[in-house]
């Protein structure tokens, strides 16, 4: 069984094309993005939890339940289509007038957009550009991941070829995002594709998991977005058996899904909106996972520990305190904290670390911390960044 990361991304599965244009919705040179295939899919997605959605996550929600030979997915920067007056007006011309270009049914249009909410979304703009969009030639992902970013200010995209008993099978994916980073997902957008020949039912446990132990274990500022999307498609390509059960190749799989999507959650935290650092707490010892989770969760959204990493400043107290009101049933008397290799708390007091040893590791650009609860078997972890004075600039100012 082997995984070896690849130099492609989204044109890692033959059959898919990729392509990226200006739609002149914002200042970059391109802002609309397309993933098409001529293959049947097995297509799947996981959405924003906010309870205020973006018209594109309502449509995609009611789409997916009526049809999963997903084709096509476009995308635009620039205006969320969100809270506006002519959401699915935009989403029912662009779907009707790309279906006829690309000589498919328009519910086999999955579409998603990011950016500013509340405006309408000029969709005149986008099918004008749909001649120059889908004539483009080149196949790489580069201009795709360009096309969907926002605050963000690098690419990011990642891509594994696996190979499994002689069966091989590829995963490749992109996703943007910088702010409004939040467990359950923030203003992010991720996009998969595979060539395993795979069932529905285990293609949405797969993506499911993946979600569950990567996007959702981020944060950058504790805000939700209105537009998350994590969407896979699935060519079936493969020359492997199908997947219908939780055997190992599904285990091998559901891994490997793991793995990308972990790399690609922590470049979002790394490119965290003026972020300087990513820490990943480690919460260990929890009687129920849910109580590991909650203190996990508390520490990476506390404004305070992330001020603190940003100053370099080894505040284990900040940490304890946002794990005591996260959780009410913690007790000091049987904790251990850890940040690096220096146990700063047990059981109750403050050690006799090494100051200077510690102050010196907090210049580091990434932080580790562990909190051992003592009275259990369970664990969480998440990644989170620091908050600096660049994320108010960049949140005061920004416009597309």
């Amino acid at each position: 069984m082997i995984a070896k990361k690849s130099d492609k991304a989204l044109n890692i599965v033959k059959s898919v094309k990729i392509f990226a244009t200006s739609a002149n919705l914002t200042r970059k040179d391109v802002d609309v993005g397309l993933i098409y295939t001529d293959k049947d899919t097995v297509s799947s997605a996981v959405f924003t939890k906010n309870s205020v959605k973006a018209a594109c996550v309502l449509y995609d929600i009611e789409l997916l339940k009526e049809n999963r030979n997903i084709k096509a997915v476009i995308v635009n920067s620039g205006n969320a289509n969100a809270c506006n007056s002519n959401g699915f007006e935009a989403i029912d011309a662009v779907t009707t007038s790309l279906s006829g270009k690309l000589n498919i049914d328009k519910n086999q249009i999955f579409v998603a957009s990011t950016g500013i909410i509340g405006e309408d979304l000029p969709y005149e703009k986008i099918n004008a550009s749909l001649d120059k969009l889908i004539s483009q030639t080149d196949n790489s992902s580069d201009l795709f991941a360009e096309s969907i970013m926002t605050t963000d200010t690098v690419k990011k995209q990642y891509a594994l070829e696996c190979s499994f008993l002689g069966t091989r099978f590829n995963i490749g994916a992109v996703v943007k995002g910088a702010g409004m980073i939040h467990p359950n997902m923030g203003t992010m957008l991720s996009f998969i594709v595979t060539d395993i020949k795979i069932s529905q039912k285990m293609l949405d446990s797969a993506l499911l998991y993946a979600v569950n132990h990567s996007f959702n274990r981020i944060s950058v500022d504790g805000d939700m977005s209105t537009n998350d999307t994590v969407f896979i498609m699935s060519t079936q390509e493969a020359k492997n058996d199908k997947i219908v059960d939780e055997n190992e190749l599904y285990r091998f799989f559901e891994d490997n899904l793991t793995n990308v999507c972990t790399n690609l959650a922590k470049m979002i935290v790394k490119d965290g909106e003026g972020a300087t650092k990513i820490a990943e707490i480690v919460v260990v010892g929890a009687i129920k996972e849910k109580d590991a989770e909650k203190i996990a969760r508390g520490v990476s959204n506390s404004l305070l520990v992330k001020t603190a990493l940003f100053g370099q400043d080894p505040n284990w107290g900040r940490i304890l305190d946002a794990a005591g009101y996260s959780f009410e049933h913690l007790d000091v008397q049987k904790l251990n904290m850890f940040i690096g290799d220096n146990l700063v708390f047990s059981k109750g007091k403050s050690t006799n670390f090494d100051k200077k040893v510690l102050q010196e590791y907090m210049k580091n650009e990434e932080i580790e911390i562990l909190i051992d609860l003592g009275v259990g078997a369970c664990t969480y972890n998440m990644w989170f960044s620091d908050i600096s004075y660049n994320y108010v600039k960049i949140n005061a100012e920004y416009h597309t």
